[in-house]
């Protein structure tokens, strides 16, 4: 690896390949949409402190699950 302090390890780059290639993104999109809206339901109200962090973290990575769930599809249909 090279001295480049953004560089992904082998390891990491592997297992971003096999999450995008092998797991079902628009299913776990969907599955983690449903858990954090229950987990506001059971709230009532209340919020974390760092809830607009929380909040942004969740929307990234939504939008990366909507995004690999999108390329899958525009592949599919290629073939």
């Amino acid at each position: 690896m090279s001295g480049d302090k953004n560089a992904l390890s082998e390891e990491l780059l592997e297992r971003l390949r096999y999450f995008i290639e092998d797991v079902d993104a628009q299913r776990a999109s969907r599955n983690l949409r449903k858990v954090f809206f229950d987990y506001l339901k059971f709230q009532d109200g209340m919020s974390d402190k760092d809830f607009d962090k929380i909040l942004t973290d969740i929307e990234a990575l939504l939008d990366l699950l909507d995004t690999i769930a999108i390329e899958k599809k525009s592949r599919n249909k290629l073939k």
